[in-house]
């Protein structure tokens, strides 16, 4: 499917529909979902041994109450896996009060420890500091103030940027600082 929700070309009679009828503005409750569709169309062809229908949660969007759709991703992870051990180790040293914290709740976390998607596309997700040509032959992953600062300044010499956004906002604080 495409970012709004659609069948994309190669999927036959669903080229262009809707994955789910609440994202399609001239469908109502009424009207026959795409997933009975896909099952109608599926046995009629005989290729379905056994339909049935199926009462079970999904998950919807708190603000529009839609179907939440899932997409494949590319995302950036941490492999916090590979200090697993470690981390663990650490965890057992420090004297945690109550004792429980350090060998309950986050103890278990550790057990359980996954690699962190840091690139989840959601509005708490973590800012990633990293830019990317639009070729991608090259990236840089800015470490400090210092090195941001850098960057800028080297930006506004090869003609990128006409001026440092860091400069004004520092001139914006000391004016307000005066003011105050």
């Amino acid at each position: 499917m495409d970012k709004l929700g659609k069948f994309i070309e190669g999927t036959g009679d669903l080229t262009g529909r809707f994955v789910k009828n609440e994202y399609d503005p001239n469908l109502t409750e009424n009207d026959e979902t795409t997933d009975v569709y896909i099952a109608i169309k599926l046995k009629s062809e005989n290729k379905a041994f056994k339909i049935e229908k199926y009462i079970h949660s999904y998950p919807h969007c708190w603000r529009t109450d839609k179907p939440v759709l899932y997409y494949p991703l590319d995302s950036w992870f941490i492999k916090t896996t590979a200090l697993k051990d470690r981390m663990i180790e650490m965890n057992n040293t420090i004297n945690w009060k109550p004792e429980s914290t350090g060998s309950g709740r986050f103890g278990k976390w550790l057990e359980n420890l996954m690699d962190w998607n840091l690139s989840r596309s959601r509005f708490w997700g973590t800012p990633l500091p990293i830019w990317r040509t639009e070729d991608g032959k090259e990236e840089i992953c800015i470490g400090s103030i210092e090195e941001l600062k850098f960057e800028i300044d080297k930006s506004i010499k090869a003609g990128f940027m006409k001026s440092n956004p860091w400069q004004n906002l520092i001139r914006r604080i000391c004016q307000m600082r005066i003011i105050i």
